[in-house]
This record gives structure tokens, C-alpha cells and sequence, in this order.
């Protein structure tokens, strides 16, 4: 079995009393999970306040593992980030490794772009433990998420390219129909 330099665990948009959601508790079990069988010394918990919240998702995941038996010392919190790319490249700071290889939990649906991100925009080598979340619990943010990585390919995650006018009708035009009639 490989040994990571870290587990990074990647946050979800908390309720609005700063609870964490279902989908947000399965990936922090599976972070806990992967630390208890020895994958890596230590987890970093990554993610901001997000408008709305009291409080960061990275602390919200300390406490989750705290008290499913993580020690405090291994854990890590990158709270400063709002979105994917930000994660690892906050994370990567923290690492003290020169090439780090780790290890991302996040939600099965979201893994194939989180580790796009992390080799491309973070330069670390990475390998991913899915958290499972039922479809049902996750209908919207499936759909969403190949629109999410065509946004971070063109470039328009960094807000360094305007995107297109032909994109935000695409967008527009998913809101108002598509997700009408699901």
C-alpha cells in the first residue's frame, strides 16, 4: 500500500447554520477511513467561509475528524479558498515536500476534474479515494460538474479569461430549462 505526504480532504458548501451536509460528512468518514489504515501522516482540510456561513469548512472537517478519532496533530486546515483550484494550490503550500504525492477524498462524481486540478494547476502527483454518495443525494451537482470542468479547461475557474457570451446562454439556458424539468 502507498504512503501519501497527505490526505487532502476537499470541503463542500456548509448549510446555513454551518452544519455540514451528507455528501460533505461521507467524504470526511472516507478521509478518516484512509488515515486509520496508515495511507498518510496527515490530513489537510481545504476549504473557505463561503457567503452565508459562520464558519469555515475546513474547521467544520477538523471537528468531524476530531471526533471520529483523528488526532488533532495530524490534521491540517486550508481555510482561505473558495474553489477547487485554490484548494491544492493553498494545499500545496502547506506540504513541505518537494514533489508531494497525495492522496484527494472528495465525492466520486467530482474526482476526475479534482485530480486534473491538482496535477495541472498544483503540480502534485495525487491519487484519489472517492467518498460514495448516493445519486438521488446528488442529482444537481452531477449534472453540473461536466459544465464545472469545461470551466476550468477554458480557463475560466481563475477569472483570468471573460468567459463567452455563447457560454453563459449555455448556462443560462441549463438553469432555466433543464434543471426545471428534473
Amino acid at each position: 500500500m502507498k504512503v501519501f505526504d497527505a490526505i487532502l480532504l476537499l470541503g463542500l458548501k456548509l448549510l446555513p447554520d454551518g452544519s455540514p451536509t451528507h455528501e460533505l460528512s461521507l467524504r470526511v468518514e472516507t478521509a478518516a477511513s484512509c488515515y486509520k489504515a496508515g495511507r498518510a501522516p496527515r490530513i489537510i482540510c481545504c476549504g473557505g467561509q463561503t457567503p452565508g456561513t459562520p464558519v469555515s469548512e475546513a474547521r467544520v472537517m477538523r471537528s468531524m475528524l476530531i471526533s471520529l478519532g483523528v488526532p488533532e496533530t495530524a490534521i491540517l486546515c486550508e481555510d482561505q479558498s473558495q474553489i477547487t483550484v485554490e484548494n491544492f494550490k493553498n494545499a500545496r503550500r502547506l506540504l513541505d515536500a518537494a514533489h508531494p504525492c497525495v492522496l484527494i477524498v472528495t465525492s466520486d462524481y467530482h474526482m476526475f476534474r479534482a485530480k486534473a486540478i491538482c496535477r495541472i494547476s498544483a503540480h502534485m502527483r495525487c491519487r484519489g479515494c472517492k467518498a460514495r454518495i448516493p445519486k438521488e443525494e446528488t442529482r444537481i451537482a452531477r449534472h453540473d460538474e461536466p459544465l464545472h470542468t469545461l470551466d476550468y479547461l477554458l480557463g475560466f475557474q481563475s477569472g483570468r479569461r471573460k468567459r463567452p457570451d455563447w457560454y453563459m446562454k449555455l448556462r443560462e439556458f441549463e438553469i432555466r430549462y433543464i434543471r426545471k424539468e428534473k
